[in-house]
Order: structure tokens, then sequence, then C-alpha cells
């Protein structure tokens, strides 16, 4: 079957995709965001190749504008794709594009957002290296799933607020034999959960680093 091609996936600011996700704001925990995707809202049908795309290109893309491998458009400063350990080798598009075919209809969430801040004097690269390690450890070792980390400048687009890096985790866990289960840690209650242990691998990374 023909596959569209990515050049042709519309854009969608960051504005209309805070339409389509639920920003989870447990007190205490302001130290990492927390935004679940669901299927649907307010009537409409989401998907993850609009809002991932969203969080790669933060800025409208030009038609010149830089791609990933296999034709997303990239605005964003950088990006990695973490696969959940065991899981095939898969361009992002491809990826993306499998997911949003295989929705359930019985399925509760699609993926959530999780947002490790920076400090204005950490180097950006420091910071997408930090979150990355977190997510092969913890999300494709532990869980069993699928992210693309995303850094966002916000200086590239003339603001003064923090770089910050953005891990678009696929809620279901990916398996050698394809999509599995939900997993259970991605639920509206779990916000303290991860700041938790994401603040104690970021404690953990800084004495390996400085150690190195």
């Amino acid at each position: 079957m023909k596959t569209k091609n990515a050049a042709v996936v519309p854009w969608h600011s960051p504005a209309e995709v805070m339409d389509m996700i639920y920003d989870v704001r447990e007190p205490g925990c302001e130290a990492v965001g927390y935004a679940l995707l669901r299927p649907r809202s307010r009537q409409s049908v989401n998907r993850v190749m609009a809002v991932f795309g969203s969080k790669l290109a933060p800025f409208k893309p030009e038609a010149d504008a830089p791609r990933t491998p296999c034709g997303l458009p990239v605005t964003a400063r950088d990006h990695r794709l973490i696969l959940a350990q065991g899981a095939p080798d898969t361009p992002l598009w491809r990826l993306l594009e499998d997911y949003d075919a295989n929705v359930r209809p019985h399925q509760r969430l699609l993926a959530a957002i999780l947002t490790i801040k920076g400090e204005y004097d950490m180097p950006s690269h420091d910071l997408l290296d930090m979150a990355s390690a977190y997510a092969a450890v913890h999300l494709a070792g532990g869980r069993c799933l699928s992210t693309m980390a995303v850094l966002h400048v916000p200086g590239d687009g003339l603001s003064t607020a923090r770089q910050h890096v953005h891990l678009c985790v696929l809620a279901r866990q990916h398996l050698p034999s394809g999509w599995a289960s939900e997993h259970p840690d991605l639920a509206d209650t779990a916000h303290q959960l991860w700041a938790d242990e994401i603040s104690a691998f970021r404690t953990g990374w800084s004495r390996i680093t400085a150690a190195a």
C-alpha cells in the first residue's frame, strides 16, 4: 500500500497542540512537566503524528527547513529517537504512522509528554544527553516504551524562557512482536512518580559526569 509522504503532513502550532493534550499539574512537581494525549479531545480525533511533529517543529517550518532522514520538518534545536529495548529498528515517520494506524477502540491513552527543564547556565547538549540517558534507562529499558526526545531552546525564537527537553512517550509498550498494552505508570495520578524518578536520575547523572 502506498503511504503518504511525510513532507505533506500539515504543521500544527504549539497553541493547537495545547488544545489536544491534558496538562497534569500536581503541586510540588513544577520541575517536571507532565501531559497526556488521549485519542479524543473536544470531540476531535488526535494523532501522535500531529503532536510529535509539532514538538519537532515548534516554529513554522519554511520550505527549506531541515528534515529528519524520513522527511519530517525540524525547527527544534535537536532530537533523538530512543526505541524500546528489543523493538525493531524503525524510522520515526514509519513508527508514528504505524502507531496511529493501530490505535484500538478501547485505548484510553496515546502518549505522554514529560518535560525536563534545564538551567540557564547548562549547555543544551548536556541537558539532551541527560534526558536521553534517562529515557534509555527508565523508559526504553525499564518499561519497554519508545520515546522521541526533543530539545527546545526558546532563545532560537527570541524568548528568554529556559531550555527544555520534551520526552514524547508512546503509551503502549513496544515489544519485538509489536504494540502491547498501555503502561500503567502513565496515569493521571503519576505526576509525582515521574518528578521524583527524574529528580533522582538527575542527581545520579550529575555525580557520574562530575567523576568522569
